[in-house]
């Protein structure tokens, strides 16, 4: 196996795990700014509240990089279980690529 695969593999997963900890917190802030202005933190947004309409179209956007971020590491941790030396970067190989005419 090549090392720099392995390294770029593993800085990968400490970048993705970086970035999940930055939203966590903003995630965090944005729910205390909410909390603050005396309303309750929703899965659903107020209808007749204009003023929260941006935070929460945030905090959704957070929630949903959050879940994205998770479902990229979860795969990664399934694939690098497929492989008994728990080498990543092997266990996650390409899709191999398919010669023949394209469609669009």
């Amino acid at each position: 196996m090549n090392d720099a695969i392995a390294y770029d593999m593993d800085d990968a997963v400490a970048a993705m795990e970086v970035l999940h900890a930055a939203l966590t917190f903003d995630l965090n802030e944005l729910e205390t700014k909410i909390l603050a202005l005396g309303h309750p933190v929703t899965a659903v947004p107020e209808p007749d509240n204009e003023d929260l309409a941006d935070y929460y179209a945030a905090r959704a956007s957070l929630h949903s990089g959050l879940a994205s971020i998770a479902e990229v590491l979860a795969w990664i941790q399934c694939k690098t279980e497929d492989d008994p030396e728990g080498d990543v970067a092997v266990a996650i190989q390409p899709l191999p690529t398919l010669r023949g005419c394209s469609i669009h």
